[in-house]
């Protein structure tokens, strides 16, 4: 099962477990990041099927091109129960959105609980436009609200707790998101933080 980022209306979607489930939005984008499982590679989306995927063996070494229509990009697992329902698979080829996972990636990797084995609690705070020829995409702002052990949905891990090297995913001009639901409505310039939890709730 996947979340996926729609660049072009700033707004996040999943779906539940099973085959003919519609795809709804998630309005609180906060659940816990496998920052030690982010994988870099080639990635090919097609609408109606799952993608096409060519992993790098490492973060300092790229695989090669498998092919055309073959974009880079990169996957991780994130893990919400209240508001993603589980663990799902998050992807993307959209510059916009590996700007913005290599300025998580960078915050992650100097945090000292990431150190400890610590994984991130990270929310999408807010969008920010960004326009171009493709016209105006929106970026994704993440930030860590807190730190989590890992959840046995994730598995044991076998990933050191801070890669040393960081992915390298080059920012590329956002064109126009592919195997994506089409915008629900137009995105704010600026989306606001969802309201605090109160005391005690889960965060995600």
């Amino acid at each position: 099962m996947f979340v996926s980022y729609n660049a072009k209306a700033g707004r996040w979607y999943t779906k539940r477990d099973g085959k003919d489930e519609p795809q709804f939005e998630v309005t609180d984008m906060t659940a816990v990041f496998d920052m030690p499982g982010l994988q870099t590679g080639w990635f090919k989306f097609t609408s109606g099927v799952a993608p096409e995927k060519v992993m790098d063996p490492s973060f300092s070494e790229s695989a090669p091109n498998p092919g055309q229509d073959f974009k880079r990009g990169f996957q991780l697992d994130l893990y919400s129960e209240k508001n993603l329902l589980g663990l799902r698979e998050f992807s993307s080829t959209a510059g916009i959105v590996i700007e913005a996972m290599n300025k998580l990636y960078d915050l992650w990797v100097a945090a000292p609980e990431a150190a400890s084995g610590k994984l991130p609690v990270v929310r999408c705070v807010g969008v920010h436009p960004v326009t171009n020829k493709h016209g105006t995409n929106y970026q994704p702002k993440f930030e860590i609200v807190g730190w989590a052990d890992r959840p046995e949905a994730l598995g044991d891990g076998d990933q050191p707790a801070a890669a040393a090297v960081t992915p390298t995913l080059p920012p590329v001009a956002a064109a126009p998101a592919a195997h994506m639901p089409p915008p629900v409505a137009p995105a704010p310039a600026s989306a606001p933080a969802p309201a605090p939890a109160p005391a005690g709730a889960p965060l995600f």
